[in-house]
């Protein structure tokens, strides 16, 4: 059943995110969030007979570029949100999002949020590693925010 994707809606989808892909090289951040955006909308439409886990890796890819776009335009919540989904969607070998859902709370001062986030990052992902390592410094630097609050 090598058919069993929708080829056309498939290439539709690699071009927006490829269109995206440039637009964020070139530091046109909210053009890539709206291609991202398209992406992930075309995406969600799939129809119901595709792979599952085609759809969820598509989408978890999606919505972590599209979260790294959204902390370029410093916003946040948003770019928490869309780490989040990612890591929902795929979240073994997905270190990007999982740090960038930590980097998101700290940035909003959600220290203990941002602690259990990357905790779970960490225990899924594993300490060892590159991904392991950037996990854990980040956690470090949430730790000492969190020890500072409370002194």
């Amino acid at each position: 059943m090598a058919s069993s994707i929708d080829i056309f809606h498939h290439a539709q989808i690699t071009k927006l995110r490829d269109t995206a892909n440039q637009a964020y090289r070139k530091s046109n951040y909210a053009e890539a969030v709206k291609l991202y955006t398209y992406a992930i909308d075309m995406a969600l439409s799939r129809p119901g007979w595709e792979p599952i886990n085609l759809v969820r890796d598509e989408l978890s890819g999606l919505y972590a570029n599209r979260s790294q776009a959204y902390m370029a335009l410093q916003a946040w919540p948003e770019g928490m949100i869309d780490a989040k989904a990612s890591c929902d969607c795929k979240p073994v070998a997905n270190v990007k999002a999982w740090w960038r859902a930590g980097k998101c709370l700290a940035e909003m001062g959600r220290w203990e949020e941002a602690k259990t986030i990357l905790e779970r990052g960490l225990d899924v992902e594993g300490k060892t590693g590159e991904g392991g390592k950037e996990l854990g410094a980040l956690l470090e630097e949430v730790q000492q925010r969190l020890l500072q609050k409370s002194a």
